[in-house]
């Protein structure tokens, strides 16, 4: 497990005023946290993908995260995910039993070491200190009780494959061929055994299937995300296409690399992080039983227009200080802007995304003059407050961010809702497991992201020369990560990765929120949305079926969804 604990100790230590700032020590003074501070041995980095501790491990320290996302997992369920200002490991420490969960980076982390003999004895000095943490377990208990996280590992009732799931031979990745749409598994299960590194002439890309060789890739930082719509040389010179600033995406974050990229970052995701996002689930869970309530006599329902889109929409509106009453017009750029995410694009889509972005731009801009004078709580308002206070965020940057949010924080969330319903109703046995057992709402949405991902595939340029299976890749080029095809590897999962199973040990080791320095900024979000909405539905209408023989898929390759999913309420 690659890792690094700082040598010099001493001259990497938390400081009192840096542990202040931390819930988990508020009411403390800053002599009470002297302790503290002599406990803290060291800062540890850890890269995406380690593991930061085992269950059943002996416990003798624990940590502080003061940067990235680690995924907590029990028995091989996923509980949740922790990100700064939380800690991990202190209870296995206070009760003297081995640890009960593995923590997993997700993303690069950067962590504060405590030791456990030094914080036990800083515990026993400083009351203060005692009362703070006891503050937090409290907190924990609370969220345990509500959520139901009792999670005891259930035999497993894997649902049967589906019956398309018969291999055929394919020498490079085509959407166009017959049935991709539809289900395209069969087809990437085949190229990942026959071509697992390929170059494929409709996609002018290099295209990467195997989950290890995936993951290794999307957590490389030679990995440039700045692809300005298939022109790599573009992005290593630093140019932008036509197409990226007629649709106004080259300043969004995703385009960016580097101190760019991360100056960008740092600005918005702390609004973002699992403890910001808690205070969203009470009212996502609002939004969700009106949904329920409007939808409940009307016995018939479209539940993508209906129930999966208005969830996301509400939110992400609300938490960036949208006006509500443009919704409808927010949503419809929204959409036409999506559909430009996808490789093949009609000219008149692309003119429509091209109208729909300038559009977007403009209106935005608009809010941010209404938000200068106007400022409240919202993410605009603190993006604008981060302009004036000398982080250079320029105006345009604003309204491009502004602008990715509002896309990627309802559009895949959409789809993830409506993906589960829709295999949640070909597998009938795990609808019935989610609605009488709430331990496994958290891994159930895990499950539906690795079984079908809202993002199928993902685009970078390299660096450096690669080389896999004997195929170089050279310096410069379009490499697609086939994320779906990674998700569904039996090499990672085994002989049932072609089974949903919403018990499924490990599922929320998938790659469909990326990894690496552009790991998805809304990824916290859309989780809690997902076990809101799918466990809500199920429960409420426990004998609700599908008015359809098979999803209506979209024709679109990136971003994997249905357009209409009719569905009866009983």
């Amino acid at each position: 497990m690659p890792e690094t604990l700082a040598a010099e100790g001493a001259t990497m230590a938390t400081t009192a005023a840096e542990l202040s700032t931390l819930a988990f020590f508020e009411g403390c003074t800053d002599e009470e946290l002297t302790g503290v501070e002599s406990a803290v041995t060291g800062t540890r980095h850890v890269v995406a993908g380690d593991v930061i501790c085992s269950e059943g491990d002996v416990a003798d320290r624990w940590w502080i995260v003061i940067d990235g996302l680690a995924d907590v997992t029990t028995g091989g369920l996923y509980v949740g995910t922790i990100g700064p200002g939380e800690t991990i490991g202190e209870l296995a420490l206070l009760d003297g039993e081995p640890r009960n969960a593995t923590v997993r980076a997700a993303t690069d982390m950067e962590l504060r070491e405590v030791g456990g003999a030094g914080f036990v004895g800083a515990l026993l000095d400083n009351p203060s200190l005692s009362l703070a943490m006891l503050r937090q377990l409290a907190v924990r208990l609370r969220l345990a009780n509500e959520t139901s996280l009792h999670l005891v590992p259930t035999a497993r009732t894997p649902s049967t494959p589906p019956q398309s799931s018969t291999r055929s031979r394919a020498t490079e990745l085509d959407p166009f061929a017959p049935g991709y749409f539809e289900d395209p598994y069969p087809y990437l299960a085949a190229l990942r055994d026959d071509a697992p590194v390929h170059w494929s002439e409709r996609l002018n890309s290099f295209v990467v299937m195997r989950y290890d060789d995936v993951h290794a890739l999307i957590r490389d930082r030679g990995m440039l995300g700045s692809v300005t719509l298939n022109d790599p040389l573009a992005t290593l010179t630093g140019q932008v296409s036509e197409k990226a600033q007629r649709r106004r995406v080259d300043k969004m974050m995703i385009r960016r690399d580097g101190d760019d990229h991360l100056r960008l970052r740092r600005l918005v995701s702390k609004v973002f992080t699992p403890r910001a996002l808690q205070q969203w689930r009470a009212r996502a869970e609002s939004v969700v039983d009106r949904l329920l309530d409007d939808v409940a006599e009307k016995g018939k329902i479209d539940a993508m227009q209906e129930y999966a889109l208005q969830l996301p929409v509400t939110i992400i509106s609300e938490m960036l200080g949208m006006p509500m009453t443009d919704l409808p017009q927010l949503r419809e750029w929204s959409r036409s802007l999506s559909k430009g995410l996808d490789h093949f694009i009609s000219e008149e889509d692309e003119e429509v995304a091209a109208v729909a972005g300038r559009s977007m731009f403009e209106y935005v801009e608009e809010v941010v003059e209404h938000k200068r004078a106007h400022r409240s709580s919202d993410i605009l308002s603190s993006l604008i407050e981060a302009e004036e206070q000398g982080r250079r965020l320029e105006t345009e940057e604003i309204q491009a961010q502004v602008m990715l949010l509002y896309i990627a924080g309802h559009e895949t969330t959409v789809n993830l809702i409506g993906n589960g319903l829709a295999q949640m109703f070909r597998a009938p046995e795990q609808m019935d497991r989610l609605r009488v057992d709430p331990a496994l709402d958290a891994n159930a949405v895990e499950e539906v992201l690795r079984f079908n991902s809202p993002v199928q595939l993902t685009r970078r340029v390299n660096q450096d020369p690669l080389e896999f299976d004997a195929v170089t890749i050279a310096r410069g080029s379009m490499v697609t990560l086939a994320l779906a095809s990674a998700n569904r590897d039996p090499r990672k999962w085994g002989p049932t990765v072609d089974e949903f199973d919403i018990a499924r040990p490990g599922a929320n080791e998938h790659v469909s929120f990326g990894a690496g320095a552009h790991f998805c900024l809304g990824a916290s979000l859309a989780r809690l949305e997902g076990q809101v909405a799918l466990p809500r539905i199920v429960r409420r209408f426990p004998r609700m079926e599908p008015d359809y023989t098979e999803p209506a898929w979209a024709p679109r390759m990136t971003l994997r969804g249905v357009d209409t999913l009719p569905v009866i309420l009983r």
